[in-house]
């Protein structure tokens, strides 16, 4: 119940900031929209007597929002237009369709620039109106997330009545989140920006403060700005605040067991609703409220028959003898009464009470479904209507503006008709044969950049491969070389062994880049023998480890000259890794084809630590390599010994 209460007191919080203007001055403006003669006049006075519209009767607010709508459009005012689609938003907002509220703000929001000085208002009207909504339908976080970039602007712009309403509404949104530090953050910033302003709002900001107080369990300091809040609420006849500060109020008292005082706060709610130009029997939550006070203070017999006062059933048109009695007819009305009284029945241990009211709500229910499509059916019929008569209006107006330009446009466009073919056909010519050199020339440019980006990517590829292999057997040489000239070639047999085995590998390497030159496409038979060739060669200096190359080629699959080299520095590097680091006993490499490319490299050597996070030049080598051709490499090492070396190819 009290999270229901916090709610509810927040969307009044977004409503009632809107509306600065007393309840006096309501009736100087109702008597302004009977006195004005003009179009625009009677519509900036039903504007300004709706704006209070928290203040208004609901069945009020929908005469004069579609009066407001019927006279905005024989105006050519654009603003006053905008202000009236406001009227109608707020309106619909009064009977809570905030879906309607939302499309009325997405279609007038573009139009009102904040930017715009004389459209400033109206856009924060729409984005303060487009928050209600949010907040009466439960979506708090959609509410904060457009009045905390509205309060920046509001600031920017030096607006202290905006900055100072959505301060409080900020403040009172941390406190229904139980972020009591931020709440106080921003109820503090709302009095400092209020204390600055024409228009009194410090009664609904110590409102705000007095429930953050409740909230921190600091009763006392929460009546004391509640008395403060009540007091500046009735200076300034903010009535429908007024009646929610005094719901609140009768809250507080029940928390502290002064159910006197808690009950003298809801007859001056009552009071209060009288003086507002509506009927008080239509406020659900206060009669809702009185309920729950009866049945939370030991008078359950009494919320009962409260309910039950509310439920009567009559002639609306004709007065019952009784004035103080309220016929209440409308089933969406009637429902939130019943679903209150399931709930006191079955406390009282009214079983079949209870099972009668059950059956009721269940008609209720069923009856408020099939009146709320009906409406919406009906709703839909009227748009179509309206917009069927703007269609014939827009029909009429064009016929109208045909028959004016036809005599004229006739003989213009008999004249230049013939010029503008003969002019259309000859520039056509023109085009076209531009567009066709310009063809012809882009595919030529094209086709000698496609040339020379492709020598330039082979140039590259095949000095990358130079450099990475042959450059460091010629640094080697080189390095060779200076230590024999130091040394004399009696000291460096070492170095003319490394000299012969590093020139060996030039023309190896030499070899291979040639063998993959000299051929576009390169079969996985001629990767394998290129393979083979190479173990063959490595065999007599690794005599104590058998080196095998299995093969299962059932298709013998080309491959582009690159990714073949690619295909086969990576076994090469796996073989030379085995052999230098494995001290393996075996090395199997194991070669298939059928829909694609995989080649394994197994040892039984004592494994590799961490084969996923491998830093190695060589795991790093092949891992770069794979990934420029395309292809799919892992390895897999086990704790106990041995490692595969796993690539594949489509």
């Amino acid at each position: 119940m009290y999270y229901r209460m916090l709610l509810s007191v927040l969307l009044i919080c977004l409503l009632h900031f809107n509306c600065i203007a007393q309840t006096k001055k309501i009736n100087e403006l109702k008597q302004k929209v009977d006195l004005a003669v003009s179009n625009d006049e009677k519509l900036a006075a039903i504007i300004a007597y709706c704006e209070d519209y928290g203040n208004i009767a609901q069945d009020s607010l929908e005469k004069y929002a579609y009066i407001a709508l019927d006279l905005a459009a024989a105006s050519e005012n654009e603003k006053l237009k905008t202000l009236a689609q406001l009227t109608l938003a707020q309106d619909y907002m009064q009977w809570g369709w905030t879906d309607s509220v939302h499309a009325v703000v997405a279609q007038e929001l573009p139009k009102n620039k904040v930017t715009d000085i004389d459209r400033r208002d109206i856009y924060f009207k729409l984005k303060r109106l487009d928050a209600t909504a949010y907040g009466a339908d439960g979506k708090i976080q959609e509410s904060i997330a457009i009045l905390y970039p509205l309060s920046a602007e509001a600031e920017k712009y030096n607006d202290s009545v905006q900055a100072s309403a959505i301060a409080n509404i900020i403040g009172f949104a941390a406190a229904y989140r139980n972020e009591m530090k931020e709440a106080l953050k921003w109820n503090n910033r709302a009095l400092l920006y209020a204390s600055g302003t024409k228009h009194n709002n410090l009664g609904s900001i110590y409102i705000s403060r007095a429930q953050i107080m409740h909230k921190e369990d600091k009763t006392d300091s929460a009546l004391y700005y509640l008395e403060k809040g009540i007091d500046l609420c009735r200076q300034v006849e903010m009535y429908d605040r007024l009646a929610s500060a005094y719901r609140f109020q009768s809250a507080v008292y029940v928390d502290i067991n002064r159910l006197n005082d808690a009950e003298t706060a809801l007859r001056n709610m009552q009071e209060t609703r009288n003086k507002i130009e509506a009927n008080p029997d239509a406020i659900i939550e206060d009669n809702l409220q009185i309920a729950d006070f009866y049945a939370n203070t030991g008078r359950l017999k009494k919320a009962i028959a409260f309910c039950w006062s509310k439920l009567e059933t009559g002639d609306l048109q004709r007065k019952p003898g009784d004035s103080s009695k309220t016929f209440n007819n409308d089933p969406s009305v009637r429902l939130p009464f019943y679903l209150a009284l399931a709930r006191y029945l079955k406390e009282d241990k009214d079983y079949a009470g209870y099972q009668k009211v059950l059956e009721e709500i269940v008609v209720l229910k069923d009856t408020v479904y099939e009146r709320n499509k009906a409406e919406a059916i009906a709703e839909i019929r009227t748009k179509y209507d309206v917009a069927q008569k703007e269609n014939t209006i827009v029909v009429q107006q064009l016929k109208l503006a045909r028959r004016n330009y036809l005599l004229f446009g006739s003989i213009a466009f008999i004249v230049l008709a013939g010029i503008i073919a003969w002019l259309w056909y000859r520039n056509q010519n023109i085009k076209q044969k531009v567009r066709m050199r310009q063809a012809i020339e882009e595919e030529k440019t094209k086709a000698a950049q496609s040339i020379l980006n492709a020598e330039e990517k082979e140039r590259k590829r095949i000095a990358a491969d130079l450099h990475d292999n042959i450059g460091a057997y010629a640094t080697a040489i080189s390095a060779d070389v200076e230590t024999i000239s130091a040394k004399g070639i009696e000291a460096g047999g070492s170095q003319l062994a490394n000299l012969q085995l590093h020139s060996k590998e030039i023309i190896h390497s030499l070899r291979d880049t040639i063998w993959v030159l000299n051929k576009e496409n390169i079969t996985i038979t001629g990767i394998s023998d290129r393979i083979k060739n190479y173990v063959n060669k490595l065999k007599p200096s690794y005599s104590h480890i058998n080196i095998t190359v299995e093969e299962n080629i059932a298709n013998d699959i080309r491959v582009g000259s690159q990714k073949a080299l690619n295909i086969f520095r990576i076994v090469q590097e796996a073989i030379h890794n085995a052999l230098k680091h494995s001290q393996a006993k075996n090395i199997i490499i194991d070669i298939k084809a059928t829909n694609s490319i995989s080649i394994e490299i197994k040892d039984d050597g004592k494994g590799i630590a961490s084969p996923a996070n491998g830093t190695g030049n060589g795991l790093r080598n092949m891992k770069v390599r794979a990934e420029d051709a395309g292809i799919h490499f892992n390895i897999e090492s086990a704790e106990a010994g041995g490692t595969n070396v796993f690539l594949e190819t489509a």
